[in-house]
């Protein structure tokens, strides 16, 4: 289905504390048709055993639901790192692309990882080898591998639209996706506040990482200021870039049909001001 006659869906990180139909009664309950989830500890390497009868009644429920969901993976993975974090790295994503093809996910969202004192060219070598390597010890053949776009915090890659591309574009086409942060993206130094601003993000994405392969928006505002290159999210209209621009840039045509999901600081409360923010900022149709 094209993006100009598909749903646009719209919904936050969704915890899954209690398990997988908890959930679901979460996103349920708060009206979401799109999450995100951990489907591990964020900060740990190793993985539980999925329990079949669990993952079974998750497909069910999600299906009846029909609520699309993506995973996010865990914050050590780092396949660009030096030998021993690399190795890891790969091991537990295979794990958790494994897992997230398992529980029929749409895609799974990878931080590019961070290059250290590693040359750059070198580095995003060793990123693109890593994340096919992971894909292949996976076992897995549909899962979309959704690379997100970076602050520009420390060495981290991607800060920049073009080392962004070159990894995707490393992937297995049918394989390969994007992730945008809009968060990410005004601490890279993109000014969404601004109709420039905007169209230069929009026509960036467009030549460098091909608005077929983005899969999924992070609606996020920010905490820093335009081109801090600092990683910091912010409740939806009370950031940086602001309620205004947020839903000037959301309601882009050149975005309709693409999930967005917010990863914002707890609350209930907030959590609802979110969702009726991001409802309001659907594309007109």
């Amino acid at each position: 289905m094209s993006k100009e006659k598909s749903k646009t869906r719209y919904g936050l990180h969704t915890s899954v504390a209690g398990g997988l139909g908890e959930m679901l009664k979460r996103a349920q309950d708060m009206g979401e048709d799109a999450a995100q989830i951990f489907v591990k500890s964020n900060r740990q390497w190793n993985m539980t055993e999925l329990d079949e009868k669990e993952a079974e009644e998750f497909w069910r429920e999600k299906k009846r639901q029909d609520l699309w969901v993506c995973a996010h993976a865990g914050y050590l993975i780092n396949v660009a790192g030096e030998a021993g974090i690399r190795t890891k790295s790969i091991r537990s994503l295979a794990d958790e692309i494994r897992r997230a093809e398992d529980l029929g996910l749409e895609a799974i969202v990878v931080h590019c990882g961070s290059r250290g004192e590693t040359d750059p060219t070198e580095a995003r070598r060793r990123a693109v080898a890593g994340f096919n390597e992971a894909i292949e010890a996976s076992g897995t053949r549909r899962i979309r591998i959704a690379l997100e776009n970076s602050a520009g915090q420390g060495s981290s890659l991607a800060r920049d639209m073009g080392e962004w591309g070159e990894l995707i574009g490393g992937l297995p086409k049918k394989r390969r996706a994007a992730c945008l942060d809009t968060a990410h993206a005004f601490a890279a130094g993109f000014d969404l506040r601004t109709l420039e601003g905007r169209t230069r993000l929009r026509g960036e994405m467009e030549k460098k990482i091909g608005l077929e392969n983005l899969l999924v928006i992070h609606a996020n505002d920010s905490k820093t200021d335009c081109g801090s290159g600092v990683d910091r999210h912010e409740h939806l209209g009370h950031g940086k870039i602001g309620g205004p621009a947020l839903q000037a840039f959301l309601r882009d045509p050149a975005w309709r049909g693409i999930p967005r999901i917010g990863e914002l600081p707890p609350g209930e409360r907030e959590d609802r001001e979110n969702l009726t923010f991001l409802r309001r900022c659907l594309p007109s149709t």
